[in-house]
């Protein structure tokens, strides 16, 4: 009976030891595994990061893209608005030539076709007299 003790502890030790050497082995499957996933993990917060600043570089171009087409709007608008600008002071030129058409050119054109058409009619009649005038003779 005296090995037996010794043998059920040498036994003991022996599975106390597997028990150890498997639970090192699954914790170096596991950290590996941990150790791959986090590798991917990695690579795709890497990916992700050229993604975002590659989008955030064609953000800025499309901006300063907006920004030029913004500025020939505004450009333009400014020419709009001085054109419009003209063509109202130029409009109030208008209107002071057509009142002074309307109250001075205008009734004289009337006066010179009216003495006109007066010269007219009596140019006809009196040529109409000496022709009856010369018929009748």
């Amino acid at each position: 009976m005296g090995g037996s003790p010794l043998d059920a502890q040498t036994i003991l030790l022996f599975v106390l030891a597997v028990v150890a050497v498997t639970l090192v082995v699954m914790q170096t499957v596991l950290l590996l595994a941990l150790r791959k996933n986090m590798g991917r993990i990695t690579q795709r917060i890497d990916e992700s990061l050229r993604q975002f600043e590659m989008t955030a570089e064609d953000l800025r171009k499309t901006n300063a893209a907006v920004r030029e087409i913004l500025s020939d709007v505004g450009r333009g608008v400014s020419n709009v608005t001085r054109f419009t600008e003209g063509v109202s002071a130029l409009r109030g030129g208008v209107d002071v030539v057509t009142k002074v058409l309307d109250h001075a050119v205008s009734p004289a054109l009337v006066n010179v076709a009216s003495v006109l058409v007066g010269i007219k009619a009596a140019t006809s009649h009196i040529l109409g007299r000496f022709v009856r005038k010369e018929e009748r003779k």
